[in-house]
């Protein structure tokens, strides 16, 4: 997983929808004010979730250049 990736996607959306992005930082951080418990418990739910998603993507990479590896060895064997 990449962040750069992610973050040059985040600031082509602000570049590309400036008003929009904005209008939702504030929204966020009026919440973050006037919820802060309901704020906290979803952000812990969404951190929760990116380190599941992380962890699978890890994964899943791990496994994918196993598998290469591995067929490289089989074919420099014959």
């Amino acid at each position: 997983m990449n962040f750069d990736h992610l973050i040059v996607h985040l600031t082509d959306f602000y570049h590309g929808h400036t008003i929009l992005a904005i209008v939702l930082a504030v929204v966020i951080v009026l919440l973050i004010c006037f919820r802060p418990q309901a704020m906290l418990k979803t952000i812990g739910i969404l951190a929760a979730l990116a380190v599941v998603v992380y962890s699978l993507s890890l994964a899943i990479d791990m496994a994918r250049s196993g598998r290469s590896h591995k067929k490289e060895m089989i074919q420099t064997e014959r």
